[in-house]
């Protein structure tokens, strides 16, 4: 078996690979962040509407690779809490956006501090320069898988 072949056995496939690591990976964030009371998964939608502005549920799910069903379960207990509200768009009634509040934004700012101490343990692990090589062959790799 030359060295292409062994690349389609099972123990090479590279969604399971990514897969597995993202669950490691995101272990430790969850366990860092956990005093901030924000999951993993909401801080990224909250970050995102704080950095870009009131958005369709379309244009968060894109933006974080999220099906809009999964999005919709991570967005309930975020409204519940105050910290994202759904307004009328400006250009069509038909269209609800999805917007931080100002206690999301405060939320956000409390959990970006445990976000911080996840981020610089995976950096110290991993390294600084591994990781900027890593984070631009993985933007190749989405952009290739869409």
């Amino acid at each position: 078996m030359n060295a292409e072949e062994d690349l389609l056995e099972l123990r090479h496939c590279v969604a399971n690979n990514l897969q597995k690591t993202a669950r490691a990976v995101s272990r430790l964030y969850t366990e860092e962040m956990r005093p901030a009371g924000l999951t993993r998964a909401q801080f990224p939608i909250l970050g995102t509407l704080d950095t870009e502005g009131p958005l369709s549920m379309g244009d968060i799910a894109h933006r974080l690779y999220m099906e809009r069903t999964t999005l919709t379960r991570h967005l309930r207990p975020l409204e519940e809490a105050g910290f994202v509200d759904r307004p009328v768009s400006d250009g069509d009634a038909r269209v609800r956006l999805v917007a931080i509040t100002r206690a999301g934004r405060r939320k956000l700012r409390q959990a970006e501090r445990y976000w911080r101490k996840a981020q610089a343990l995976m950096l110290d692990r991993y390294g600084a320069e591994a990781w900027k090589e890593l984070e631009a062959a993985l933007r190749t790799l989405r952009r290739l898988a869409v």
